[in-house]
């Protein structure tokens, strides 16, 4: 399996996108500091350093992504493609936003009602970068995937930062 494109003919999902990942808190970067060297005349270490680790982390995952192949999800994550679950393990699954620039694919496991993960207990799998909401398109193009591979969906996850649709 390769770590660019599509390994072993599998289609994207969601994909980082490296703008909101790195650019962003890179402007906050240089917002603060230029405000606090005109205005302090120097720079807060503190705020400085967790920003440029933001901007640092952010650049290492920009090329993350959630995959689907005919045998179940691929997760690629720093250049390893690893696979979380395979069709015949997932009873459900829809778009979930963990926090602010992420989208998910919230995943239910079948299994009994007091697993964890499990059909009452969603597990968030490819956290990826992506400022705002997915569109449409690309909502429709995961939810087609998912059903094709005979996986209910969830329209309406809910995730910290409200609903999708």
């Amino acid at each position: 399996m390769g770590d660019r494109g599509k390994p072993g003919g599998a289609e994207v999902l969601l994909a980082s996108q490296v703008w909101p990942a790195a650019l962003v808190p890179a402007g906050v970067l240089g917002l603060l500091v230029g405000t606090s060297v005109w205005l302090l005349r120097g720079v807060p270490l503190f705020p400085v350093g967790f920003l440029l680790g933001v901007v640092v982390l952010a650049w290492f995952q920009r090329g993350d992504a959630l995959l689907a192949d005919e045998t179940g999800l691929l997760l690629r994550h720093r250049g390893r493609v690893t696979r979380p679950y395979r069709w015949h393990e997932i009873h459900q699954a829809g778009l979930a936003r963990p926090w602010f620039a992420q989208a998910a694919l919230a995943i239910y496991p079948h299994g009994g009602p007091w697993d964890v993960p499990g059909p009452n207990s969603a597990v968030l799998v490819g956290r990826i970068w992506m400022l705002g909401r997915p569109n449409r398109e690309t909502r429709e193009r995961v939810y087609a995937i998912l059903r094709s591979r005979g996986v209910a969906i969830d329209e309406k996850p809910v995730g910290r930062f409200g609903r999708l649709g």
